[in-house]
């Protein structure tokens, strides 16, 4: 989508809201990164000519004449339902939508935080089997090699080893 911006235009700025913000808005553990490791990455973009670290939730009209933005772009994929059903929208592009300067760009794929914290936890889990395959495959050995059923080290009741 960063791409798709950036070709309506000649210089894209990309407003990354700060920490408290998203955590406020969205709940739960959000952010996933902090804000100086989603700047970092957004500055490393090559479609990316600059970033407004802590960009604040509604786009204002002293936003858009500081900064001289002539287009405000949003996806249509979001991170929540909210922004799907258009109410989310409104609130926070008001001004954009009454000066006709808010475009909705088609995003091209449904990739989101939700994909990203479905993979993580499949992969949590995932990592766990793996832990656990590895613990027994550990006491098997030690059990096969020096006879330890892994209490007290020792191979039988007359305590040697």
């Amino acid at each position: 989508i960063l791409k798709k911006a950036k070709d309506r235009g000649d210089y894209l700025i990309v407003g990354v809201h700060g920490d408290s913000l998203v955590n406020r808005v969205r709940g739960s553990n959000l952010p996933l990164m902090n804000v100086h490791e989603r700047t970092l990455s957004l500055m490393g973009c090559r479609y990316v000519d600059d970033v407004l670290i802590d960009a604040p939730y509604r786009v204002t009209p002293e936003m858009v004449a500081s900064l001289n933005i002539v287009e405000v772009v949003h996806g249509t994929i979001g991170d929540s339902d909210e922004e799907n059903d258009g109410h989310h929208l409104e609130e926070r592009y008001a001004y954009p939508m009454e000066a006709g300067v808010f475009t909705i760009l088609d995003s091209p794929s449904g990739f989101n935080i939700s994909t990203i914290m479905r993979r993580i936890q499949e992969n949590q889990e995932r990592f766990k089997a793996k832990i656990q395959k590895k613990k027994k495959a550990e006491a098997d050995y030690y059990n096969d090699r020096y006879g330890m059923n892994g209490k007290n080290g020792f191979k039988g009741s007359d305590g040697k080893r």
